[in-house]
């Protein structure tokens, strides 16, 4: 009789990855070395990830389900930030990770459930529609993710201290002063 399948090697694999890009980073994960993690051969991991980026793909989008859950937890867009920048600093393999698979996991074809969910977070606190935010949101995004970028790259202590306390003071100022990037929605073209 063959062997029962495992039905949580996916899983298993994808854990295993995980424990390897916290440790060691992107650059360290081979199928190879995952699967010696996993417990399984390397045929086994390739009959689920056809290769490595597959993989990475599959990790990438599990770490931004993870982060959006957090994110979602905020009381407010102040924390939300606060959160993300956590966030990137405690995890910055992870952090990096997402952005180096950027376009094959939040491209244009992909759903967006962070940014809608900061737009809708803008519109109820300032009034207007959602769709009216998205210059504002795409705003409080980018100072963050460049602040997040800065945390996750080598430096001291103290220029950590830093980069997050700029950060988000920029942030706190912009979700404190309104309206200042709240554009008409759209009318769609007849």
């Amino acid at each position: 009789m063959p062997p029962a399948a495992d039905k949580n090697l996916h899983e298993k694999i994808l854990n295993a990855a995980l424990r390897l890009l916290r440790s060691r980073g992107e650059a360290s994960l081979s199928l190879r070395k995952v699967a010696f993690a996993a417990g399984t051969t390397t045929p086994t991991v390739y009959k689920r990830f056809r290769n490595k980026q597959a993989l990475l793909l599959a990790l990438a989008l599990r770490l931004r389900d993870e982060l959006n859950d957090a994110l979602f937890k905020s009381k407010s867009l102040q924390e939300a930030c606060r959160v993300y920048l956590r966030y990137a600093e405690d995890h910055p393999n992870e952090y990096k990770l997402l952005f180096l698979l950027w376009n094959e996991i939040f491209g244009s074809d992909r759903p967006r459930p962070g940014l809608d969910w900061a737009r809708k977070q803008l519109a109820r606190k300032f009034g207007g529609k959602p769709e009216e935010y998205e210059r504002f949101t795409y705003a409080i995004w980018l100072i963050c993710h460049g602040g997040a970028t800065l945390l996750t790259a080598p430096s001291d202590l103290r220029r950590r201290s830093e980069h997050r306390e700029q950060t988000l003071a920029i942030c706190d100022t912009l979700l404190q002063s309104g309206e200042c990037l709240r554009a008409p929605a759209a009318t769609p073209a007849a």
